[in-house]
Parts: structure tokens; sequence; C-alpha cells
């Protein structure tokens, strides 16, 4: 299995013509999957921000601030198992099963307070949760 994982922080994905041409120069890269920090999206955009990306996509959209996405490309076999997102859109957990093998992935926007630790305990508990084998 090659999974190549891209992680970046967009900066807001909320201008049509900005989400666009990230969504073109991110095919471009021909990475498996896409983990984006700071989209700033709203649970009504999810739709078709999904029917933009055209491939399986993952949301946490808890208000027009923060926000993570992950996306993924067409060019492996996926099967989502499960996920978890953060009620307060800094973390999103899944367990996904890529060319036969079990991966967890997470992504996340950790507040700027370095040495918030309940917000690494909550990460870490969920994380744990989602373990595959």
């Amino acid at each position: 299995m090659d999974l190549k994982v891209c992680s970046l922080n967009v900066r807001s994905l909320g201008d049509w013509l900005k989400r666009r041409q990230m969504f073109n120069w991110l095919r471009k890269k021909n990475f498996s999957i896409y983990m984006l920090q700071e989209v700033h999206c709203s649970e009504n955009a999810i739709s078709v921000w999904s029917a933009e990306w055209g491939h399986k996509t993952l949301f946490n959209c808890c208000s027009r601030v923060r926000g993570l996405a992950t996306l993924f490309n067409n060019n492996f076999n996926l099967q989502l198992q499960r996920s978890y997102s953060d009620p307060n859109g800094r973390f999103m957990i899944c367990d996904i099963i890529a060319d036969n093998k079990s991966v967890t992935m997470a992504v996340f926007y950790a507040p700027n307070d370095a040495d918030n630790l309940s917000f690494f305990l909550n990460f870490f508990d969920h994380l744990n949760d989602l373990k595959c084998d």
C-alpha cells in the first residue's frame, strides 16, 4: 500500500474561487488523502463542497471559524469504517480500510495555548476509541 497523505492549513475555503483553485491544485498533487485545517465551513456548505471535490469527504464544521476536512482521492481502494468529530471543530478521527490495511487517520487544529492539556487528553481518549488493528 502506497498511501500518500497531505496535511495543509488552507486558511478558509469559504470563497468559491479560492476553493475551486485549491481543489484543482490538490488534485494535481495526486495524494491519496488530504487533511485540511481551518476550512471555515458551515453545515450547509458540506454537500456543495463534497460535490465540488467529487470524491469521498469528511467535514467537521462547527462554525465559520476553525473547521476540518478530510478529502479522499479515488486512486486507492477505500472503506470508511467509523469516524468521530469533535463538536468544537478541533479534531476529526477516522478508521479506514485502504487496500486491505486498517488505518486510523486523525487531523486536528489545536488551540493556540500550547499548554491546553484538556484538549490533548480529549483527543487521545477519542483516538484510542477508534484504534484499528
